[in-house]
C-alpha cells in the first residue's frame, strides 16, 4: 500500500512545529545544557564552548585573539574577557607566536581535555542509545539534516555580523 502524500497544510504546520517549537526547545536546551556544563568547570556562559573554537582553530596552526575576534565575532575586549576567564581557570595559555614576538598565541591546556570529556560522557552514552533506535538510513537523513541546519545557522551568524549594528561598533 502506497503511503498518503501530506497536504501542504500538514507540511506547512510540521516545518512549523520544527522551526517554532522544536528547533526552539532544543537551542534553549542547548544553551542550558552548556551553562550547566561550564557551571561545573568554573566557567561563565559558554565559555567552554569559546574553548572548542580555540581548541579546533589550534589544530590548524597558532591562533591568536585577533584570529579568535574573526572566529567568534566578539569584540576583542569581548575576546580579551573570555580568555582571562579561560587562562584564569587554566584552560588556554597565552604565549609568544613562534615566529612573531609582537604577538601572542592562546594555546588550549590540552591536559585539561579529559575533564571536560567527563563531564560529556553521561550524555553521550545517552545520545548512544538514542541514536540506536534509528536505521543506517534515518541516521543518515538525520545526519544531513542536521548539517544543513549548522550551515544555515553559520550564514545567518555571517549575515549577523556583517550588519553594522550597536553591539559590533
Amino acid at each position: 500500500m502506497a503511503a498518503r502524500r501530506a497536504s501542504a497544510k500538514e507540511v506547512r504546520e510540521l516545518v512549523d512545529s520544527l522551526g517554532d517549537r522544536m528547533g526552539r526547545e532544543l537551542s534553549t536546551q542547548s544553551v542550558l545544557f552548556h551553562q550547566a556544563i561550564a557551571e561545573r568547570l568554573g566557567l561563565k556562559g559558554v565559555d567552554h564552548k569559546y574553548l572548542d573554537v580555540i581548541r579546533r582553530a589550534a589544530e590548524a596552526g597558532p591562533v591568536t585573539p585577533g584570529d579568535l575576534v574573526q572566529l567568534t565575532g566578539l569584540t576583542s575586549g569581548g575576546v580579551t574577557g573570555v580568555l582571562d576567564r579561560l587562562e584564569a581557570a587554566g584552560f588556554v595559555r597565552r604565549v609568544k607566536h613562534p615566529t612573531d614576538r609582537r604577538q601572542l598565541v592562546v594555546e588550549p591546556v590540552v591536559e585539561r581535555y579529559a575533564e571536560i570529556g567527563a563531564l560529556f560522557a553521561p550524555f553521550r552514552e545517552r545520545w548512544a542509545a538514542l541514536c540506536a533506535r534509528y536505521s543506517l538510513e534515518e541516521l543518515r537523513l538525520i545526519c544531513g539534516f542536521f548539517e544543513q541546519a549548522t550551515a544555515l545557522m553559520a550564514e545567518e551568524i555571517a549575515r549577523m555580523q556583517g550588519e553594522a549594528g550597536p553591539r559590533r561598533r
